[in-house]
């Protein structure tokens, strides 16, 4: 079976310095899988590297087995690659209707309904349905990670990419966001790939791990076949 993503002898850096080192990583078709380690070892620098926010600096990149190593960010997304970065960046002068329509462009040409929002983003997400209209900025950090989520699946993505989807929401929004992405994994087949440190909610949602230290990949393989406890030194400060 044709991974959704594979990772070849992918590396990058920021000037002379090199963060990402030779990173291989095979993800399954439909795989929950999430990239775990402490502060600093480049769990955000391979996740922007892969949507293409940050250039690689060598090797390869397959989605669906079709190199896009020399694609942009925007024909990334428009290939099939949705992102959620980490301070979810909506747009705060924006109504929560705009923003999720600012996701509109990178829909495939045989999306169905394209050029339209899917019904099932306010299915998964019943807040946003009751706050359309308002801004971005006056919504809760709850909210807006929920509007960010579902702006990525506005363009009908394969993968999604998330970089810290917990991060400073509460734990019954967290729960909201657990069984949203796991809906669209069951039904839409989607592949997800979170950065995550809440190792809890990883041993939950995740079917795939991976962790890095000196942006290398130190241990990777299937959570059943671990427990959060046994690789939680890897991800403390």
């Amino acid at each position: 079976m044709t991974n959704a993503l594979t990772l070849t002898k992918l590396s990058s850096r920021y000037g002379q310095s090199q963060v990402l080192w030779d990173i291989d990583l095979d993800v399954p078709k439909q795989a929950a899988l999430a990239v775990i380690g402490r502060n600093g070892v480049g769990k955000s620098t391979l996740i922007n590297t892969i949507m293409g926010v940050h250039k690689a600096s060598g090797g390869t990149l397959a989605l669906d087995g079709t190199d896009i190593t020399r694609l942009s960010a925007h024909h990334r997304a428009r290939a099939g690659l949705g992102f959620v970065p980490q301070g979810r960046h909506i747009f705060p002068h924006l109504t929560v209707l705009e923003n999720l329509e600012s996701g509109l462009a990178a829909q495939p040409k045989n999306a169905p309904e394209r050029g339209k929002i899917p019904r099932y983003i306010f299915d998964l997400f019943p807040k946003l349905a009751t706050v359309r209209s308002r801004k971005g900025g006056v919504l809760s950090g709850g909210e807006q990670q929920q509007l960010a989520i579902g702006r990525a699946l506005t363009g009908h993505p394969k993968v999604l990419l998330l970089d810290e989807p917990t991060e400073g929401i509460q734990p019954n929004v967290v729960q909201q966001i657990e069984t949203a992405l796991t809906t669209v994994r069951q039904e839409l087949g989607l592949t997800i790939i979170i950065v995550e440190q809440y190792l809890d909610f990883v041993w939950r949602f995740a079917d795939h791990f991976c962790a890095m230290d000196g942006g290398k990949i130190i241990e990777q393989g299937r959570t059943a076949d671990y427990t959060a406890g046994d690789i939680a030194h890897l991800v403390r400060v």
